[in-house]
Protein backbone atom coordinates (compact mmCIF):
# COMPACT_ATOMS: atom_id res chain seq x y z
CA UNK A 1 0.00 0.00 0.00
CA UNK A 2 3.05 2.30 -0.10
CA UNK A 3 2.22 5.37 -2.16
CA UNK A 4 4.84 7.12 -4.26
CA UNK A 5 5.32 10.80 -3.31
CA UNK A 6 3.30 10.44 -0.09
CA UNK A 7 5.70 11.79 2.52
CA UNK A 8 5.67 11.77 6.33
CA UNK A 9 6.26 15.53 6.18
CA UNK A 10 2.95 17.14 5.14
CA UNK A 11 4.78 20.09 3.57
CA UNK A 12 6.63 17.70 1.23
CA UNK A 13 3.82 15.26 0.65
CA UNK A 14 1.44 14.68 -2.20
CA UNK A 15 -2.06 13.30 -1.64
CA UNK A 16 -3.38 9.80 -2.12
CA UNK A 17 -4.04 8.80 -5.76
CA UNK A 18 -7.62 8.77 -7.01
CA UNK A 19 -8.01 4.99 -6.91
CA UNK A 20 -8.04 5.08 -3.11
CA UNK A 21 -11.48 6.63 -3.35
CA UNK A 22 -13.21 4.18 -5.66
CA UNK A 23 -11.28 0.90 -5.85
CA UNK A 24 -13.50 -1.90 -4.43
CA UNK A 25 -10.51 -3.88 -3.11
CA UNK A 26 -9.20 -0.86 -1.19
CA UNK A 27 -12.68 -0.23 0.23
CA UNK A 28 -12.95 -3.84 1.44
CA UNK A 29 -9.49 -3.57 2.99
CA UNK A 30 -10.55 -0.38 4.80
CA UNK A 31 -13.54 -2.15 6.29
CA UNK A 32 -11.35 -4.96 7.59
CA UNK A 33 -8.33 -2.94 8.71
CA UNK A 34 -9.99 0.28 9.87
CA UNK A 35 -13.70 -0.05 10.62
CA UNK A 36 -13.62 -3.54 12.10
CA UNK A 37 -10.71 -2.50 14.35
CA UNK A 38 -11.75 0.95 15.55
CA UNK A 39 -14.32 2.46 17.90
CA UNK A 40 -17.54 3.13 16.02
CA UNK A 41 -20.31 5.43 17.21
CA UNK A 42 -23.72 3.97 18.11
CA UNK A 43 -25.76 6.54 20.01
CA UNK A 44 -25.98 8.88 23.01
CA UNK A 45 -26.78 7.37 26.42
CA UNK A 46 -30.14 9.18 26.33
CA UNK A 47 -31.28 6.53 23.83
CA UNK A 48 -30.44 3.79 26.34
CA UNK A 49 -31.49 5.22 29.71
CA UNK A 50 -34.16 2.60 30.51
CA UNK A 51 -33.61 -1.11 31.08
CA UNK A 52 -33.89 -3.19 27.88
CA UNK A 53 -33.58 -0.19 25.56
CA UNK A 54 -31.41 -0.95 22.56
CA UNK A 55 -29.77 0.69 19.54
CA UNK A 56 -28.44 -0.93 16.36
CA UNK A 57 -25.35 0.17 14.44
CA UNK A 58 -24.34 -1.28 11.05
CA UNK A 59 -20.59 -1.16 10.35
CA UNK A 60 -19.88 -2.15 6.77
CA UNK A 61 -21.49 -5.56 6.39
CA UNK A 62 -21.45 -6.17 10.15
CA UNK A 63 -24.30 -5.27 12.51
CA UNK A 64 -24.16 -4.71 16.26
CA UNK A 65 -26.72 -3.79 18.89
CA UNK A 66 -26.18 -2.25 22.33
CA UNK A 67 -28.60 -3.05 25.16
CA UNK A 68 -29.10 -1.52 28.62
CA UNK A 69 -29.18 -4.50 31.00
CA UNK A 70 -31.23 -4.74 34.20
CA UNK A 71 -28.20 -3.95 36.34
CA UNK A 72 -27.58 -0.73 34.44
CA UNK A 73 -24.56 -1.89 32.47
CA UNK A 74 -24.35 -1.69 28.68
CA UNK A 75 -23.97 -4.89 26.70
CA UNK A 76 -23.25 -5.22 23.00
CA UNK A 77 -23.69 -8.19 20.67
CA UNK A 78 -23.41 -9.07 17.02
CA UNK A 79 -26.91 -8.52 15.62
CA UNK A 80 -27.46 -11.99 14.23
CA UNK A 81 -29.47 -15.02 15.33
CA UNK A 82 -27.33 -18.13 15.94
CA UNK A 83 -29.91 -20.32 14.17
CA UNK A 84 -30.11 -19.27 10.52
CA UNK A 85 -28.44 -15.82 10.66
CA UNK A 86 -31.52 -13.56 10.60
CA UNK A 87 -30.99 -10.04 11.96
CA UNK A 88 -32.45 -9.77 15.44
CA UNK A 89 -33.15 -6.05 15.91
CA UNK A 90 -33.49 -2.89 13.84
CA UNK A 91 -33.10 0.81 14.63
CA UNK A 92 -33.75 1.80 18.24
CA UNK A 93 -36.36 0.59 20.69
CA UNK A 94 -37.03 -1.56 23.71
CA UNK A 95 -37.24 -5.32 23.98
CA UNK A 96 -39.42 -7.29 26.40
CA UNK A 97 -37.77 -9.79 28.70
CA UNK A 98 -36.12 -11.52 25.75
CA UNK A 99 -34.50 -10.80 22.40
CA UNK A 100 -36.70 -12.71 19.94
CA UNK A 101 -35.65 -13.49 16.38
CA UNK A 102 -38.37 -12.47 13.88
CA UNK A 103 -37.70 -15.54 11.69
CA UNK A 104 -38.19 -18.68 13.83
CA UNK A 105 -38.72 -17.04 17.25
CA UNK A 106 -35.52 -18.25 18.85
CA UNK A 107 -35.21 -16.20 22.04
CA UNK A 108 -32.19 -14.95 23.95
CA UNK A 109 -31.79 -13.50 27.43
CA UNK A 110 -30.39 -9.94 27.69
CA UNK A 111 -27.09 -11.57 28.60
CA UNK A 112 -26.99 -13.36 25.25
CA UNK A 113 -27.91 -16.88 26.42
CA UNK A 114 -30.30 -18.93 24.29
CA UNK A 115 -33.47 -19.52 26.33
CA UNK A 116 -35.90 -20.87 23.73
CA UNK A 117 -35.71 -22.75 20.43
CA UNK A 118 -39.00 -24.30 19.35
CA UNK A 119 -38.70 -28.06 18.87
CA UNK A 120 -35.26 -28.38 20.47
CA UNK A 121 -36.53 -30.03 23.69
CA UNK A 122 -37.24 -33.28 21.85
CA UNK A 123 -33.77 -33.52 20.35
CA UNK A 124 -31.15 -35.78 21.89
CA UNK A 125 -28.30 -33.69 20.55
CA UNK A 126 -29.04 -30.00 20.93
CA UNK A 127 -26.21 -28.12 22.69
CA UNK A 128 -28.38 -25.32 24.11
CA UNK A 129 -25.76 -24.26 26.65
CA UNK A 130 -23.22 -23.68 23.88
CA UNK A 131 -25.46 -21.42 21.80
CA UNK A 132 -25.37 -17.73 22.67
CA UNK A 133 -25.06 -14.32 21.03
CA UNK A 134 -21.51 -13.22 20.33
CA UNK A 135 -20.40 -10.25 22.48
CA UNK A 136 -18.84 -7.02 21.21
CA UNK A 137 -16.78 -4.47 23.14
CA UNK A 138 -18.75 -1.41 24.24
CA UNK A 139 -17.61 1.78 25.97
CA UNK A 140 -18.70 5.38 26.53
CA UNK A 141 -17.05 8.77 26.25
CA UNK A 142 -18.71 11.99 27.48
CA UNK A 143 -22.07 10.23 27.33
CA UNK A 144 -21.69 8.77 23.84
CA UNK A 145 -21.75 5.02 23.22
CA UNK A 146 -19.30 3.30 20.89
CA UNK A 147 -18.53 -0.32 19.96
CA UNK A 148 -15.43 -2.05 18.68
CA UNK A 149 -15.42 -5.34 16.78
CA UNK A 150 -11.80 -5.90 17.85
CA UNK A 151 -11.94 -7.81 21.13
CA UNK A 152 -8.37 -6.72 21.95
CA UNK A 153 -8.94 -2.99 21.42
CA UNK A 154 -7.91 -0.48 24.08
CA UNK A 155 -10.68 1.40 25.95
CA UNK A 156 -11.90 4.71 24.53
CA UNK A 157 -10.06 6.73 27.18
CA UNK A 158 -6.75 5.11 26.19
CA UNK A 159 -7.43 5.31 22.47
CA UNK A 160 -8.18 9.05 22.65
CA UNK A 161 -6.21 10.30 25.68
CA UNK A 162 -7.36 13.68 26.95
CA UNK A 163 -10.32 13.89 24.58
CA UNK A 164 -13.11 13.50 27.13
CA UNK A 165 -11.66 16.25 29.32
CA UNK A 166 -11.46 18.59 26.33
CA UNK A 167 -15.10 17.96 25.41
CA UNK A 168 -16.38 18.28 28.98
CA UNK A 169 -14.50 21.54 29.46
CA UNK A 170 -16.87 23.09 26.90
CA UNK A 171 -19.88 20.80 27.38
CA UNK A 172 -19.85 19.69 31.05
CA UNK A 173 -23.43 18.36 30.79
CA UNK A 174 -22.80 16.32 27.63
CA UNK A 175 -24.03 13.06 29.16
CA UNK A 176 -27.31 14.69 30.26
CA UNK A 177 -28.26 16.21 26.90
CA UNK A 178 -31.15 15.01 24.76
CA UNK A 179 -31.26 14.39 21.02
CA UNK A 180 -33.39 17.15 19.51
CA UNK A 181 -32.95 16.60 15.79
CA UNK A 182 -31.47 14.11 13.29
CA UNK A 183 -30.73 14.55 9.60
CA UNK A 184 -28.94 12.23 7.17
CA UNK A 185 -27.22 13.39 3.98
CA UNK A 186 -26.60 10.78 1.27
CA UNK A 187 -23.38 11.40 -0.62
CA UNK A 188 -22.28 10.01 -3.97
CA UNK A 189 -18.76 10.10 -2.56
CA UNK A 190 -16.28 7.90 -0.73
CA UNK A 191 -16.25 8.25 3.07
CA UNK A 192 -12.66 9.61 3.04
CA UNK A 193 -13.74 12.37 0.69
CA UNK A 194 -16.30 13.44 3.31
CA UNK A 195 -13.86 13.27 6.24
CA UNK A 196 -11.15 15.18 4.37
CA UNK A 197 -13.56 17.95 3.45
CA UNK A 198 -14.26 18.34 7.17
CA UNK A 199 -10.57 18.24 8.06
CA UNK A 200 -9.61 21.60 6.55
CA UNK A 201 -10.99 25.12 6.34
CA UNK A 202 -8.99 26.09 3.27
CA UNK A 203 -12.26 25.96 1.31
CA UNK A 204 -14.29 27.91 3.90
CA UNK A 205 -13.96 31.47 2.52
CA UNK A 206 -15.21 30.59 -0.95
CA UNK A 207 -17.62 27.73 -0.12
CA UNK A 208 -19.07 28.72 3.29
CA UNK A 209 -19.66 32.49 3.26
CA UNK A 210 -22.30 32.32 6.00
CA UNK A 211 -20.02 30.26 8.25
CA UNK A 212 -17.10 32.64 7.83
CA UNK A 213 -19.19 35.77 8.04
CA UNK A 214 -21.26 34.81 11.07
CA UNK A 215 -19.26 32.26 13.04
CA UNK A 216 -15.60 31.56 12.36
CA UNK A 217 -12.71 33.80 13.31
CA UNK A 218 -10.36 32.55 10.59
CA UNK A 219 -7.42 34.50 11.99
CA UNK A 220 -7.62 32.30 15.08
CA UNK A 221 -8.76 29.07 13.45
CA UNK A 222 -6.38 26.20 14.14
CA UNK A 223 -6.44 22.41 13.82
CA UNK A 224 -4.32 20.59 16.40
CA UNK A 225 -3.12 17.02 15.83
CA UNK A 226 -3.65 14.82 18.89
CA UNK A 227 -3.23 11.08 19.48
CA UNK A 228 -5.83 9.47 17.19
CA UNK A 229 -7.90 12.67 16.89
CA UNK A 230 -7.82 16.28 15.66
CA UNK A 231 -9.09 19.33 17.50
CA UNK A 232 -10.48 22.35 15.62
CA UNK A 233 -10.62 25.59 17.62
CA UNK A 234 -11.54 29.21 16.98
CA UNK A 235 -12.12 32.09 19.39
CA UNK A 236 -15.23 34.05 20.36
CA UNK A 237 -17.58 32.21 18.01
CA UNK A 238 -20.45 32.58 20.47
CA UNK A 239 -20.16 36.31 20.84
CA UNK A 240 -20.00 36.76 17.08
CA UNK A 241 -23.22 34.76 16.70
CA UNK A 242 -24.98 36.54 19.57
CA UNK A 243 -25.32 33.52 21.87
CA UNK A 244 -25.53 33.98 25.62
CA UNK A 245 -22.49 32.16 26.98
CA UNK A 246 -22.63 30.72 30.48
CA UNK A 247 -19.63 31.89 32.53
CA UNK A 248 -18.86 28.28 33.43
CA UNK A 249 -18.01 27.50 29.81
CA UNK A 250 -16.70 30.89 28.70
CA UNK A 251 -13.19 30.73 27.25
CA UNK A 252 -11.16 32.05 24.36
CA UNK A 253 -12.08 28.83 22.59
CA UNK A 254 -15.80 28.53 23.28
CA UNK A 255 -16.27 26.51 20.08
CA UNK A 256 -14.64 23.11 19.82
CA UNK A 257 -14.66 20.37 17.20
CA UNK A 258 -12.99 16.98 17.37
CA UNK A 259 -12.50 14.42 14.60
CA UNK A 260 -11.96 10.96 16.06
CA UNK A 261 -10.18 8.65 13.64
CA UNK A 262 -11.56 7.31 11.47
CA UNK A 263 -15.00 8.92 11.00
CA UNK A 264 -16.67 10.56 14.03
CA UNK A 265 -16.98 14.28 14.82
CA UNK A 266 -18.16 16.08 17.95
CA UNK A 267 -18.87 19.81 17.77
CA UNK A 268 -19.57 21.94 20.85
CA UNK A 269 -21.17 25.35 20.50
CA UNK A 270 -21.32 28.15 23.09
CA UNK A 271 -23.38 27.15 26.07
CA UNK A 272 -22.41 23.48 25.81
CA UNK A 273 -24.79 22.41 23.02
CA UNK A 274 -23.37 19.53 21.03
CA UNK A 275 -23.58 18.16 17.50
CA UNK A 276 -22.52 14.71 16.28
CA UNK A 277 -21.34 14.47 12.68
CA UNK A 278 -20.78 10.84 11.62
CA UNK A 279 -19.21 9.97 8.24
CA UNK A 280 -20.57 6.48 7.50
CA UNK A 281 -19.16 4.39 4.61
CA UNK A 282 -21.85 2.86 2.39
CA UNK A 283 -19.77 1.56 -0.52
CA UNK A 284 -16.65 2.46 -2.50
CA UNK A 285 -18.36 5.62 -3.79
CA UNK A 286 -21.24 6.11 -1.36
CA UNK A 287 -21.40 7.47 2.17
CA UNK A 288 -23.88 8.97 4.59
CA UNK A 289 -23.32 12.03 6.74
CA UNK A 290 -25.39 11.41 9.88
CA UNK A 291 -25.98 14.60 11.89
CA UNK A 292 -27.48 14.71 15.38
CA UNK A 293 -28.13 17.79 17.53
CA UNK A 294 -28.12 17.57 21.35
CA UNK A 295 -29.61 20.15 23.73
CA UNK A 296 -30.79 20.19 27.38
CA UNK A 297 -34.25 19.09 26.21
CA UNK A 298 -35.59 17.12 23.24
CA UNK A 299 -37.70 20.04 22.02
CA UNK A 300 -35.31 22.76 20.79
CA UNK A 301 -35.92 26.38 21.71
CA UNK A 302 -36.16 29.02 18.99
CA UNK A 303 -32.49 29.88 19.48
CA UNK A 304 -31.50 26.22 19.38
CA UNK A 305 -33.51 25.71 16.20
CA UNK A 306 -31.45 28.51 14.67
CA UNK A 307 -28.32 26.50 15.50
CA UNK A 308 -29.80 23.44 13.77
CA UNK A 309 -30.78 25.48 10.71
CA UNK A 310 -27.37 27.15 10.56
CA UNK A 311 -25.43 23.87 10.72
CA UNK A 312 -27.69 22.33 8.06
CA UNK A 313 -26.86 25.14 5.66
CA UNK A 314 -23.15 24.39 6.06
CA UNK A 315 -23.69 20.65 5.59
CA UNK A 316 -25.75 21.24 2.43
CA UNK A 317 -22.98 23.42 1.04
CA UNK A 318 -20.50 20.55 1.49
CA UNK A 319 -22.49 17.84 -0.29
CA UNK A 320 -21.94 19.08 -3.89
CA UNK A 321 -18.26 19.72 -3.10
CA UNK A 322 -17.67 16.13 -2.06
CA UNK A 323 -19.63 14.73 -4.99
CA UNK A 324 -17.76 16.89 -7.51
CA UNK A 325 -14.42 15.76 -6.07
CA UNK A 326 -15.56 12.14 -6.27
CA UNK A 327 -16.23 12.51 -10.00
CA UNK A 328 -12.93 14.31 -10.50
CA UNK A 329 -10.95 11.55 -8.82
CA UNK A 330 -11.82 9.32 -11.81
CA UNK A 331 -10.25 11.75 -14.28
CA UNK A 332 -7.32 10.48 -16.34
CA UNK A 333 -5.95 13.99 -15.94
CA UNK A 334 -5.58 13.67 -12.16
CA UNK A 335 -2.70 11.92 -10.46
CA UNK A 336 -1.98 13.23 -6.97
CA UNK A 337 -2.58 16.65 -5.43
CA UNK A 338 -0.13 18.78 -3.44
CA UNK A 339 -0.97 19.66 0.15
CA UNK A 340 -0.96 23.31 1.20
CA UNK A 341 0.69 23.51 4.62
CA UNK A 342 1.98 26.54 6.52
CA UNK A 343 4.18 26.66 9.60
CA UNK A 344 1.53 28.41 11.69
CA UNK A 345 -1.07 25.74 10.87
CA UNK A 346 -3.54 28.49 9.96
CA UNK A 347 -6.95 27.95 8.38
CA UNK A 348 -5.35 27.44 4.93
CA UNK A 349 -3.26 24.51 6.16
CA UNK A 350 -4.16 20.95 5.11
CA UNK A 351 -1.91 19.21 7.63
CA UNK A 352 -4.90 17.46 9.25
CA UNK A 353 -5.96 15.99 5.88
CA UNK A 354 -2.41 14.69 5.51
CA UNK A 355 -2.52 13.17 9.01
CA UNK A 356 -5.81 11.46 8.20
CA UNK A 357 -4.42 9.99 4.97
CA UNK A 358 -1.29 8.88 6.83
CA UNK A 359 -3.42 6.98 9.33
CA UNK A 360 -5.43 5.33 6.55
CA UNK A 361 -2.24 4.19 4.82
CA UNK A 362 -0.76 2.90 8.08
CA UNK A 363 -3.88 0.83 8.73
CA UNK A 364 -3.86 -0.62 5.24
CA UNK A 365 -0.15 -1.43 5.46
CA UNK A 366 -0.78 -3.42 8.65
CA UNK A 367 -2.81 -5.98 6.71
Amino acid sequence: MAVERFDADPARSWTLPGKYYFDPDIYRAELEQIFYRSWQYVCHVSSLRATNCYAVRDIGDQSVFVLRAAGGELRAFHNVCQHRAHRLLEGEGKIGKRIVCPYHAWAYAPGGELVFARGSDGMECFPKQEIRLQPVRVDTLAGFVCVNLDADSAPLAETFPGLEAEILALAPQAANLERAHVHHYDLAANWKNSVENYSECYHCPNRHPSLVGAALDLDRYRIHIRENYHRHVTGDVGERQGYAIDDSVRSDDNFGSWLLFPNLVFEVYPGGNLTVFHHVPAGPERSVQECEWYFPQAQPSAAEQEVIDFVQVVREEDVPICESVQRGLHSHGYRQGKFIVDAGRSYVSEHAVHDFQRRVLAALESA
